[in-house]
């Protein structure tokens, strides 16, 4: 089977739920619960991969601490191939503070660590070599990688006959294409959210966001569209929104964006077209919402598929 090479940000989730506003200063709330859990895309990414059945790899950047030992172990033993995380004793790991509201929405305290102190350099060549697809995740919270250094790794990537896949975070920077513009023409598929792709465009409708992103050289585009499912723009071929299953109530939705790329990838893993990979997809992050956590929630290829046979659209 084909190995995914997932490339880019790690942090360690604490999760609190429920969260509906803060505590006013000097005051103190109860909450139901909190958990610790393995986050930030790649993570999230390369673990739901292994749950699913597909041989994948992780490279990323952790700090010399009890959070980097944490994501190193938990990766390990979820099936991941850990030999490309880093530890670095100059930085800490990153860390996300995870706020669960009562509706299952989420929203994010970040301490960007060292996710942004990965860089090119830390990227084995071995480890393109090994690998089938070569996926960044986590974009825009790179700030070492993001630009030109991922340019060059996709580059590579690419000229080893990879192919190179790419998906984003949020820009709490707030400068968004310019960090990544130099590495779109290097992508074979490129899948943002739909509201990062219209920070990203200048656009809001889906269509207009696939065309500009197809301007920029991007070769394959999908915008995730939350509950609403998926675009999936093939390049030369039809564009259709896939849907998802809106009748699952979410528990949390930490990782399901990460999901829904992990699940894509399998299927493309599988050798499925676009269309049938974005509906396992979707599957996959239907599973990853029923459950606390990023990747809690995930199942086999097998029993995915077994829940779309039997859970109509």
């Amino acid at each position: 089977m084909k190995k995914v090479l997932c490339i880019g940000s790690v942090t360690t989730d604490v999760i609190v739920s429920p969260v509906d506003s803060v505590p006013t200063p000097g005051t103190l709330r109860a909450v139901d619960s909190t958990s610790m859990h393995v986050g930030g895309c790649a993570a999230n990414a390369a673990i739901a991969l292994a749950k699913l059945g597909v041989p994948v790899a992780l490279c990323c950047k952790v700090g010399h601490d009890i959070f980097g030992d944490f994501i190193y172990k938990t990766a390990a033993d979820a099936g991941v191939d850990v030999s490309g995380i880093t530890f670095d004793q100059k930085v800490s790991t990153t860390i996300s503070i995870v706020c669960v509201s009562s509706t299952g929405e989420r929203s994010f305290l970040y301490y960007p660590g060292s996710t942004s102190s990965l860089t090119d350099a830390d990227v084995p060549d071995y480890l393109i070599r090994q690998s089938d697809i070569v996926f960044v995740a986590g974009a825009m919270l790179l700030s070492s990688f993001d630009g030109n250094p991922c340019a060059s790794v996709m580059k590579k990537a690419r000229e080893c006959g990879k192919y190179t896949v790419m998906d984003t975070a949020w820009d709490f920077d707030d400068v968004w294409l310019p960090k990544i513009e130099a590495a779109i023409p290097e992508l074979d598929l490129f899948m943002p959210s739909v509201d990062e792709a219209a920070r990203l465009t200048g656009e809001t409708d889906p269509d207009r966001i696939a065309d500009r992103l197809f301007e920029m050289g991007c070769r394959n585009v999908i915008i995730k569209l939350g509950k609403d499912g998926a675009l999936i723009c093939p390049e030369g071929q039809e564009r259709r929104i896939i849907p998802t299953y809106r009748f699952i109530k979410p528990v949390d939705t930490t990782g399901a964006g990460d999901s829904f790329c992990a699940g894509f990838l399998a299927g493309l893993v599988q050798g499925w077209d676009y269309y049938s990979s974005a509906a396992f997809a979707n599957a996959v992050g239907t599973h990853c919402i029923m459950a606390y956590g990023a990747t809690t929630g995930i199942k086999s290829i097998q029993e995915t598929l077994e829940f779309m046979k039997n859970h109509t659209i």
